[in-house]
């Protein structure tokens, strides 16, 4: 593994806290999940709801640590669920962290808002933020750890990024992989974006529930070889495997009205994101084809971003916690070394 200068920088920097114990690897992958993952997950997890706005089933699942204090709140992205963070938490637990996963609502094994289960959509995009903020409250607090931190990954990271807006002292520092400060758009004009949701949106409710917005549908797995999120084909096997087992928690394509309101979210983050007094460390993926990379930068430039810019991890697709071993490595060495500083 050959990290970039910055997270070299940081590694050796005196006093920081390295890796404690050796992190999962593809070479030992398929015996982690078939013998290892499950035990694990059946011994230490513990899966509940609380009921959040509008009363929407919100699920979730703890893993205490009996031999630690601290613990991450893991901020899953849009189609995802807890249950395919699970070698994450092998590893984060091994570190020493007692874990916190939260599914949102609309997703994963949360309650779904629509008729049509499949279609990514959510009334307001704050409505994540204070589910969020419930589980914080209602659940991670109950435990009374010393230290909380939050783990997000994409349109978590917007969500995670509106949280510590609104309560900036419920954390000690925050990783922020992938966030979604805006959506790649493909070249298309952000406002004509908008204006195409928020048409498509109206005039489709029209004739009964929110419509998919262009080019979206009910969930498909197009395959390894079309895929942009990450360079592992067994990380993605896998996680597409998981899917399969627990068909509930499949997720299509994003509703027009869900297209406006994660535009709308990430704009929002950027203009406030001043209001941010947490550590923050932005992971970005180099070659990520899923969210907006400048818009991060943007957003960096007035949040308390560690180096006052992104962390890059070149040559790595959008989900870094699933890539090939060495570019998840970097993300993971840079995330536990920045948060063992605090």
């Amino acid at each position: 593994m050959k990290p970039c200068w910055l997270l070299l920088l940081t590694l050796l920097t005196p006093g920081v806290f390295a890796v404690t114990a050796p992190l999962s690897s593809e070479t030992r992958l398929e015996l982690l999940h078939r013998d290892v993952l499950p035990t694990f997950w059946q011994e230490h997890a513990r899966e509940g709801e609380f009921i959040g706005k509008d009363k929407v089933p919100i699920r979730y699942a703890v893993l205490r640590h009996p031999g630690s204090e601290r613990a991450i709140m893991v901020v899953n992205g849009r189609v995802e669920t807890y249950l395919k963070y699970q070698e994450l938490a092998w590893d984060l637990w091994n570190q020493g962290y007692s874990l916190y996963l939260i599914d949102h609502r609309g997703q994963g094994r949360s309650g779904r808002m629509l008729g049509a289960p499949q279609k990514g959509y959510v009334a307001h995009f704050e409505d994540y933020v204070e589910d969020l903020k419930t589980f914080h409250d209602r659940v991670v607090q109950a435990d009374q750890p010393a230290k909380v931190f939050i783990l997000a990954h994409s349109m978590g990271g917007a969500i995670s990024a509106r949280y510590l807006e609104r309560w900036p002292d419920d954390v000690q520092a925050a990783v922020l992989s992938s966030p979604m400060m805006g959506i790649n758009l493909g070249g298309l004009p952000v406002w004509l974006a908008k204006g195409l949701a928020s048409t498509i949106d109206t005039v489709g409710g029209w004739f009964g529930e929110p419509p998919y917005g262009p080019g979206q549908g009910p969930y498909t797995d197009h395959g390894f070889t079309d895929n942009e999120l990450t360079h592992s084909a067994l990380r993605y096997r896998l996680f597409r495997e998981q899917y399969e087992r627990t068909p509930e928690v499949k997720l299509g394509g994003a509703t027009a009205h869900w297209i406006r309101e994660g535009i709308l979210a990430g704009e929002q983050a950027i203009a406030e994101a001043d209001k941010i007094k947490t550590p923050l460390l932005l992971l970005q993926a180099g070659e990520d084809s899923v969210v907006d990379n400048a818009a991060q930068e943007t957003f960096c430039h007035t949040a308390p971003c560690e180096g006052g810019k992104p962390l890059r991890i070149e040559g790595a697709w959008h989900e870094l916690f699933i890539e090939r071993d060495e570019l998840r490595q970097s993300a993971l060495q840079a995330t536990l070394t920045f948060l063992g500083r605090y």
